[in-house]
C-alpha cells in the first residue's frame, strides 16, 4: 500500500493502510483510537476496509485525516529512521519503560484484587491477566533484544558492505517476525480484555489509591504498548523483511 505523501495537499487515505498514515504522521493515532480503529496489530489493512470493518464514516474521517495533514508539526518521522537506530529507540524507550512498569502494575494488581476482590471480582480477573502479560511482554522483548534486533545490524552491515548476510539460526527475519506479529495479537487481546474489565480505566469511586494508581498506570502501559507495537508492526518489521529479501536477491521484501 501507498505511504501517504501528508504535506504534498491531496492524500489517498481510503486506499493508504491505518499502519501507513500512522507512520506518515503519528498523531494520527489518537484519530484512530477515539474512532476504535486499532493501528498497531491492526495496522495491515486499507483505511476503507477498517472503517467498513468498525462503522466509521470514511468520508469523516478523512475530512479529518485531511484536515490533519494540513496543520503544522508532524513530530518524529520514525518512519525515515535507520533501522539500527528504530531498534535502539524502541529498547531505551519502549522496552525500559514496559519492564519498570510491568513490575509495579503486578504488585498494584495483586494488591487491589486482594483487597476489592469481593465487591470488585473483576479485579481478580485482571490481576490473572495481567500476570500473563507481563510474562508475554518480557519473553517477547528478550527475543527482540537476543534475536531479532542483533540480526538488523547484521543485515545493515552486509548492505554497507555489499554483501550477504549469513542465515540466522532462526531461519529468516520473516519466519521470526511471523512469530512476533502474532505475540503481538496476544498482547493486544489481553489489553483489550483488561480494558473492558476495567471500563475503560475508569476506577469506581469506591476505589482507594492504590486502586485508581493501577488504572490509571495501565492506561499509561496500554497507550505506550501500542505506539510500541506500532513502530514494530508497521516500521520496523516490514523494513526489515524488505532489506532481507533485497540482500538476498530475490525481491520478497514487503512494506506497508
Amino acid at each position: 500500500m501507498p505511504e501517504p505523501r501528508l504535506m504534498q495537499g491531496e492524500v489517498d487515505f481510503e486506499n493508504t493502510t491505518v499502519g501507513a498514515i500512522v507512520a506518515a504522521d503519528y498523531r494520527a493515532a489518537d484519530i484512530f483510537q477515539r474512532v476504535g480503529i486499532d493501528f498497531c496489530c491492526g495496522g495491515g489493512i486499507p483505511l476503507s476496509d477498517a472503517c467498513r470493518e468498525h462503522g466509521v464514516d470514511l468520508e469523516a474521517l478523512r475530512e479529518e485525516l485531511q484536515e490533519l495533514a494540513q496543520s503544522p508539526g508532524r513530530g518524529e518521522r520514525y518512519d525515515q529512521w535507520e533501522l539500527d537506530f528504530l531498534a535502539d529507540y524502541i529498547v531505551s524507550q519502549h522496552h525500559a519503560y514496559a519492564r519498570q512498569m510491568t513490575l509495579v502494575l503486578r504488585e498494584y494488581a495483586t494488591a487491589v484484587a486482594q483487597v476489592h476482590g469481593e465487591e470488585h471480582p473483576e479485579t481478580r480477573t485482571i490481576a490473572e491477566l495481567f500476570e500473563e502479560l507481563s510474562g508475554d511482554m518480557a519473553m517477547h522483548m528478550q527475543k527482540e533484544e537476543l534475536l531479532l534486533f542483533p540480526y538488523i545490524r547484521r543485515l545493515l552491515k552486509a548492505q554497507r558492505e555489499g554483501g550477504r548476510p549469513v542465515t540466522p539460526p532462526f531461519g529468516s527475519a520473516r519466519k521470526l517476525i511471523q512469530a512476533m506479529d502474532e505475540e503481538h495479537d496476544e498482547t493486544g487481546d489481553l489489553l483489550a480484555q483488561i480494558a473492558a474489565l476495567s471500563g475503560g480505566y475508569t476506577p469506581p469511586e469506591d476505589a482507594c489509591n492504590t486502586y485508581r494508581a493501577l488504572y490509571a498506570n495501565l492506561r499509561e502501559l496500554d497507550a505506550d504498548t501500542k505506539k510500541h507495537i506500532h513502530l514494530e508492526n508497521n516500521i520496523l518489521f516490514p523494513k526489515t523483511i524488505r532489506l532481507e529479501g533485497e540482500l538476498e536477491g530475490n525481491g520478497n521484501g514487503t512494506s506497508n
